[in-house]
């Protein structure tokens, strides 16, 4: 397994318990855990009901603190639950994957190991089969123009807390998730703050509140009221797809509406009218991941912010300037300008002479229900491409996409096929009917995310809910006509 994220222990456990095997782990970094063991920027949490964002059907926990759980309470939640299963065991921390490629006369993966630590060269080793569990969202994008800064720079996913904003003029650059959460205690550390915007995200509020003793209680001691609630949770969020799906309709203007009220009433209740135009979206509600918060709007609000939307142009010294040719000077600088979700694999070579990222870029990531891609035989990717979401929790995902992998490798097993891989035309027929309905959504030509690429596809998310996903990989119905078999 390449990755300790959430995707990669549960996959560790479910092809123990299921399979009988006892997996090989690779981590770059020196803990599990993955995006919730590396961010660490100010207020870092779980933006999705943790009972549904970090919690597996098969290891529930009943005992989260609050809504939104903090960053530090889901690493330790993830922390358990491989001290638990023993993966500590068959995890090799601080160990970087440089190279993976297919070695066709063995049908074996061979991966070229580094010390991540010394950056030496580790000896290299083989594997019949390989899960790419290391996340989409996890390269930090730094734009070229920013890197000339010569102050301190602070990417939210890669958190430098040795750096003291105290009295310091600070400047911001974008909107996103990490930006929201970031800059409420930022704003109370710095002198000033300017928050660079280039298009301003739409905000429900978060509505925090802690789960009390008697409701860890019930959910621990009657069951039946904790499978409740989080199938309540689920249907929920299934039932905003309608948003997403159906944007143009009257229930998603209305959502758009009220949620644009709200915005409004709080922006107005800090005394800030003339931040309204500039701090309310004005394309449609879904096209950008929509956060939540309690604090973001009344940050930006305070009398020590500035809200820039005109674009920057130029970074010198410690000097922006924007297009309408205002300069501003600043100690520090923090870029939430999100990863780079196009360029996140490495070097993965399968048997067409290719990488992954060279056989994607620019073009739409094919792949087969998300999990298996032609060229790359025995090869598993999870919550990659097109397996995201915008209205719920990926782990639902996840799970899907692991128990088909195991029902796969069942049938390897049983048959004694040494490889497979989909033939071209199956996943191709995948991609076109994917693509077909990512068309209709809202995250199709109305505004730039992370969610599309640089040709306006959208790459990242999966079309539908979860229940549509998850009767698609309800059951593998074996190797027939879509796949190519391979013997030993």
């Amino acid at each position: 397994f390449l990755g300790s994220r959430f995707s990669g222990i549960h996959t560790a456990i479910k092809v123990k318990q299921e399979l009988g095997i006892r997996a090989q782990i690779f981590e770059a970094s020196n803990d599990i855990g993955g995006t919730w063991h590396v961010n660490t920027y100010p207020n870092c949490a779980c933006d999705t009901n943790v009972h549904a964002c970090a919690a597996y059907s098969c290891l529930y926990s009943l005992d989260w603190s609050e809504l939104y759980s903090p960053q530090k309470e889901i690493h330790e939640y993830q922390v358990n639950i491989a001290k638990k299963h023993n993966l500590y065991e068959q995890t090799r921390l601080q160990t970087r994957v440089i190279k993976t490629t297919w070695i066709d006369n063995e049908r074996q993966w061979l991966l070229d190991l580094q010390d991540a630590r010394t950056n030496k060269p580790l000896p290299s080793e083989k594997y019949s089969i390989v899960f790419v569990a290391v996340g989409s969202i996890r390269v930090p994008k730094v734009p070229e123009q920013f890197k000339g800064f010569t102050g301190p720079i602070v990417h939210t996913a890669s958190w430098d807390s040795s750096v003291d904003f105290t009295g310091k003029k600070v400047a911001v650059v974008g909107s996103g998730a990490s930006a929201v959460q970031t800059i409420p205690a930022l704003v109370k550390e710095a002198k000033s703050l300017v928050n660079y915007i280039r298009t301003p995200i739409w905000c429900r509020l978060r509505g925090q509140y802690s789960y009390s003793r008697l409701v860890k209680f019930l959910f621990r001691w009657v069951p039946l009221i904790a499978r409740f609630y989080r199938f309540y949770i689920y249907v929920k969020m299934e039932i905003t797809f309608l948003v997403f799906g159906y944007y143009k309709g009257i229930g998603a203007r209305l959502i758009c509406r009220q949620i644009e009220g709200e915005m409004r009433r709080r922006i107005i209740a800090q005394g800030r009218p003339d931040l309204v135009s500039a701090l309310i979206p004005d394309y449609p509600l879904g096209c950008k991941r929509v956060v939540v918060t309690d604090d973001y709007l009344e940050s930006l609000c305070q009398p020590n912010v500035v809200i820039e939307r005109n674009p920057i142009i130029s970074v010198k010294g410690k000097t922006i300037t924007t297009a309408d040719g205002n300069k501003e000077e600043f100690d520090i600088l923090c870029l939430a300008t999100g990863f780079d979700v196009q360029g996140f694999l490495g070097s993965l070579e399968g048997n067409v002479g290719l990488t992954l990222n060279e056989a994607w870029r620019d073009k739409f990531p094919a792949t087969y229900k998300t999990l298996a891609i032609h060229g790359y035989p025995n090869l598993f990717m999870i919550l990659g491409p097109s397996s995201l979401l915008g209205h719920s929790s990926v782990l639902i995902m996840m799970e899907c996409q692991v128990a088909f992998a195991c029902q796969m490798i069942r049938r390897m097993i049983k048959e004694d096929i040494a490889a497979f891989e989909p033939t071209q035309d199956a996943q191709d027929a995948y991609a076109a009917e994917l693509q077909k309905d990512l068309d209709k959504t809202v995250w199709k030509g109305n505004c730039s995310s992370w969610y599309v690429d640089s040709k306006g596809n959208v790459t990242a998310l999966w079309s539908s809910t979860v229940t549509r996903f998850w009767w698609l990989m309800r059951k593998f119905d074996g190797f027939k006509d879509d796949f190519t078999l391979y013997s030993k």
